[in-house]
């Protein structure tokens, strides 16, 4: 146990660094003994650790000369985006949820969710409906409880992935539901109990339209969803960025 934690020690380090730029591409690594020593871990978990990195694609080990950081966004996996966003969660992470990477993941998210629920429309059942509906209800009765707020939002967007049923759909939901999480309890901040009311009942008229219709009917109503995701975006913006409504519509 003692060695997995280790290891995974030494990519937490290594990535964190390599996404914050303070190591770039084409950067040498120091030697192995003094990575081991700065990291606290003994050559072996070292060696492992930077062995996944290899194989995420994040550095290149050439024997006899050294280890060289590559450039992420050209080929790493997605096991790099899985623990970088699980340092979300991390107290020593916070340099990761800064505003750049918190409007990136809406965007993502803008994009992403419509099609997917799109997916799932076609795959809806009654139970399933009810379950949304039941989650949604247990929203409107907590309003004044964020930290559950949050968790039934997560709820609301992994049943319509399960729903979906879709490997690449699932395996991106479950990727970023650490920064989903932080995207969401930003929000929820950012907003008053008489709009997350009316969030929730989006919601709540965006399900009843999926028991009563289908085909171009149901995708029409969800992109219109897809402009209230991105009306949100504009308002999380302006309070990340302190941007005036103007500006932020522009972009």
């Amino acid at each position: 146990m003692e060695t997995v934690q280790s290891h995974e020690r030494v990519m937490n380090i290594l990535i964190g660094r390599i996404f914050s730029r303070e190591l770039k591409p084409g950067d040498k690594l120091p030697p192995e003994r003094l990575l081991a020593k700065e990291m606290d871990v003994d050559r072996a978990s070292l060696r492992v650790g930077l062995k996944h990195l290899e194989t995420m694609n994040v550095l290149t080990i050439r024997q006899g000369d050294g280890i060289y950081v590559r450039d992420y966004l050209a080929g790493a996996s997605l096991d790099f985006l899985r623990v970088l966003f699980l340092q979300a969660q991390e107290p020593e992470s916070e340099w990761l949820v800064d505003r750049f990477i918190l409007d990136e993941v809406w965007e993502f998210w803008i994009a992403f969710f419509p099609d997917m629920l799109k997916l799932a429309s076609k795959r809806f059942t009654l139970r399933d409906l009810k379950a949304m509906m039941d989650i949604l209800d247990t929203e409107l009765a907590n309003l004044d409880d964020q930290e559950m707020l949050v968790e039934l939002e997560l709820q609301t967007q992994e049943l319509v992935a399960q729903v979906a049923n879709n490997i690449v759909f699932l395996l991106f939901s479950h990727t970023c539901r650490p920064l989903r999480k932080k995207m969401i309890e930003i929000f929820f901040h950012s907003i008053d109990t008489a709009d997350i009311k009316q969030h929730v009942e989006t919601k709540k008229t965006l399900t009843r339209a999926f028991m009563t219709t289908s085909g171009e009917g149901g995708d029409a109503i969800i992109e219109q969803y897809r402009v209230v995701l991105g009306e949100y975006r504009q308002r999380l913006r302006r309070i990340l960025f302190q941007e005036p409504v103007e500006a932020s519509q522009n972009r």
